[in-house]
């Protein structure tokens, strides 16, 4: 599981945005103001690097920091994204963002959705393995196995009986399986699809995600894919 860290002055807003992300699937620390009062700059990093994070947002108008430091310090001795957030959206700090080592730079206000649609773009960039270039073996919580061949884009379990996919199928439970355990938004699997021809909108991922359901049902993989509202699918 992904571990989001959000480095914020505003209470409020960085309480809301560890729910939001937390219903999306990750792992979050919100690192609060009353965390960091007085602290050094050199324990603020330590506190950071302790906390094994894989993404953090990171206000740049922190009380008592520089944001653009804070952040140029943290890419000196780990290598981990990190996003920036602020209120002052100038070209000027969006340059000194970027060449402070930051992956991003997002102006307040941001759109949830959008913010969640570009950390988990770069979390898929800086994090993703490929599966096996033949076959996976993929368990399920309750013990069950199948097994995803990735030369011929088919499913397959135990007893033989086997499902031939769709190629927008076939990416889909790819990318379920290699983020197993994670809610995966409909914004990234739409994300991961994007370059495929066939795929058009929103309406057609429900249809590939019936169509995918229906075919793992056939060959007795029930219930392997759970719809978590609001937020995504899992593959448990």
């Amino acid at each position: 599981m992904y571990r989001i860290g959000i480095l914020e002055d505003d209470l409020k807003m960085g309480s809301e945005l560890k729910i939001f992300l937390e219903n999306a699937g990750y792992e979050v620390r919100f690192i609060e103001p009353a965390e960091y009062k007085g602290i050094s700059e050199a324990e603020m990093i330590a506190l950071l690097l302790g906390e094994e994070l894989s993404l953090l947002l990171l206000d740049i108008g922190l009380p008592g920091f520089d944001g653009i430091r804070v952040c140029r310090e943290l890419r000196a001795k780990s290598s981990f994204p990190v996003i920036m957030i602020t209120s002052d959206s100038s070209e000027v700090t969006e340059l000194m963002s970027i060449e402070s080592g930051a992956d991003d730079f997002i102006p307040k206000p941001f759109n949830t959705r959008i913010l969640l649609a570009r950390m988990e773009g770069i979390l898929r960039r800086v994090y993703s393995t490929e599966l096996l270039t033949d076959r996976k073996e993929v368990f399920l919580e309750d013990g069950r196995l199948f097994v995803l061949d990735n030369a011929k884009a088919r499913v397959s379990v135990k007893e033989g009986e086997e499902a031939e996919l769709t190629k927008n199928e076939f990416l889909i439970l790819k990318l379920l399986v290699k983020n197993q355990g994670r809610v995966v938004s409909r914004d990234e699997i739409m994300a991961e699809l994007w370059d495929n021809e066939d795929f058009v909108d929103d309406n057609t991922l429900t249809v590939n995600m019936t169509r995918l359901r229906s075919k793992l049902d056939q060959i007795g993989i029930k219930e392997a894919i759970a719809t978590k509202r609001g937020a995504g699918y899992i593959l448990n």
